[in-house]
């Protein structure tokens, strides 16, 4: 070949390669480049202060991000070090720290926990250690969530007392009803079977192991260094704050309560303990393959939980995910070798749709706009009304009854169904008809007429939202929020 020839070729293959090798990184960074530009949309449309992110695919870690401001008071950034509360997601440490009892042969799932706990009041015996996991056991909540303190008012201990007096909800296995009570009982029987404080034996048994050097527990009134405080949008207007606009701290104190809430995490260091997990580092695969399976009520229906986990999505791609406050999840997708991190620092109205909106961008089906953020049990459903109508819901609904005797909506699925409707997709008239349609299958619950009067009044039906509000009081008389929101109405 001539001499020329061959290095004139040589010059335009290493330009065409010059031009090629970035393109080819540029199709490399598109679907984290995708993601980018999605979350920092939805923290401008959300108004978040400070996010990380972190997204495991296939054993490795892809991406890890931080956006916005950790502490705007003195617009500290959010760094890859920073720490966020992931506040009730603690509960899927706990759910690790019983299976690696378990693995130890010192806990059995389907044991009574009257053989882990003395003086248990004698209705409380026969509870499984199962049900307190995946929260359907019938034990009454010692903790006031309306009131944001523990039952009558009183303190931790006072509490935990009071409640031993109180009637069971229901028949154990029967429903799920999410409860504090479950995963303190749970973090008594870790401290007593391992002899340590609960905190000494996550620490030991996976931050240390997960090499988690900066997460550990802490609450509002600790010093934590380049801790992120959460905010929230005020629920009031006065003084210098306007209700759902104003920025204010919130007040997080779990000091009683380590095996339900009080971790402090960043998103690179939980992504260490979910790769720590799947790789065997901290349970045994065939653990966690039981802990990461959807727990099922008596009647083989979803509970809605897994161990220490919300079973979040059940049809593929499978979902579990750890959820807290308003403002921290990770979800994981065991089967699709998937897991998305996302903390950020505002607590507000379900915000963890965004992990499968990211977690869409590798699985369409798992996007909003097909129904991924919602239940499985729902989609069926959902694609009928959204091709028929959403005034037609309790009308499918009996038919789809009537033709599947194990359609079931439970409380929960409807509740975030509806809410999600009115809050993240601003469909106020739509949600109107699912809180009719929680109304129709529970017309008892006042959690159903207090949604109802909420989107009532969202779309300025006053007068059918004081009704429903009233019919919320007449159920729940204790109800503060309802209570609240009709004397507005009614003054105004």
């Amino acid at each position: 070949m001539n001499q020329n020839l061959f290095k004139l070729q040589k010059i335009i293959l290493l330009i065409l390669l010059s031009g090629f090798i970035p393109f080819l990184k540029a199709l490399g960074q598109s679907k984290t480049d995708s993601i980018t530009s999605f979350l920092q949309d939805e923290m401008i449309k959300r108004n978040i202060p400070g996010l990380q992110v972190a997204i495991i695919r296939n054993g490795k870690v892809v991406l890890v991000k931080s956006f916005g401001f950790a502490n705007i008071e003195n617009r500290v950034k959010v760094n890859d070090s920073a720490v966020f509360s992931i506040n009730s997601a603690t509960k899927a440490f706990t759910g690790v720290a019983i299976m690696q009892l378990v693995e130890e042969g010192k806990i059995n799932l389907q044991g009574m926990i009257s053989s882990y706990l003395d003086s248990l009041p004698d209705q409380w015996k026969e509870i499984k250690i199962y049900q307190l996991l995946t929260h359907t056991s019938d034990l009454p909540d010692f903790v006031d969530v309306r009131k944001g303190g523990f039952v009558e008012g009183l303190k931790y201990p006072e509490a935990l007392k009071a409640i031993r007096k109180y009637p069971m909800e229901f028949t154990a296995g029967t429903q799920m009803r999410y409860n504090q009570t479950n995963y303190v009982l749970l973090g008594q029987i870790i401290e007593k079977l391992s002899g340590k404080s609960f905190e000494k034996f996550i620490q030991e048994r996976q931050f240390d192991p997960a090499g988690m050097k900066r997460t550990g527990f802490g609450d509002s009134r600790d010093i934590i260094m380049d801790k992120a405080p959460t905010y929230r949008l005020s629920k009031i207007t006065e003084r210098n704050f306007v209700k759902g606009k104003t920025l204010e701290r919130t007040w997080e104190e779990f000091t009683e309560l380590r095996a339900t809430a009080g971790i402090n995490s960043s998103a690179s260091e939980l992504a260490n303990w979910i790769l720590s997990l799947q790789n065997g580092i901290l349970l045994k695969p065939e653990s966690l393959k039981t802990m990461w399976e959807a727990g099922k009520l008596n009647n083989g229906n979803y509970s809605g939980w897994a161990l220490g986990w919300i079973a979040r999505r059940n049809i593929a791609p499978r979902a579990v995910a750890g959820i807290g406050g308003a403002r921290s999840w990770f979800y994981v997708y065991p089967d699709n070798h998937l897991a998305i991190i996302i903390l950020t620092n505002l607590s507000t109205n379900q915000p963890e749709d965004l992990a499968p909106e990211v977690a869409g961008f590798y699985y369409p089906e798992l996007k909003s706009i097909n129904g991924g953020s919602l239940p499985e049990t729902v989609l069926p459903l959902r694609a009928l009304l959204e091709k028929e109508g959403y005034n037609k819901a309790i009308q499918l609904s009996e038919k789809i009854k009537k033709r599947d005797g194990k359609f079931f909506l439970s409380e929960r699925d409807l509740t975030n169904w509806a809410y999600y409707l009115l809050l993240i997709q601003h469909k106020p008239k739509e949600a109107i008809e699912l809180f009719k349609l929680y109304v129709h299958f529970y017309p008892s619950d006042a959690n159903a007429y207090e949604g109802l009067g909420e989107a009532y009044q969202s779309t300025g039906d006053l007068k059918n939202a004081i009704a429903a509000y009233k019919k919320t009081l007449e159920l729940d008389p204790k109800n503060t929020n309802a209570s609240k929101k009709l004397k507005i109405l009614l003054n105004n």
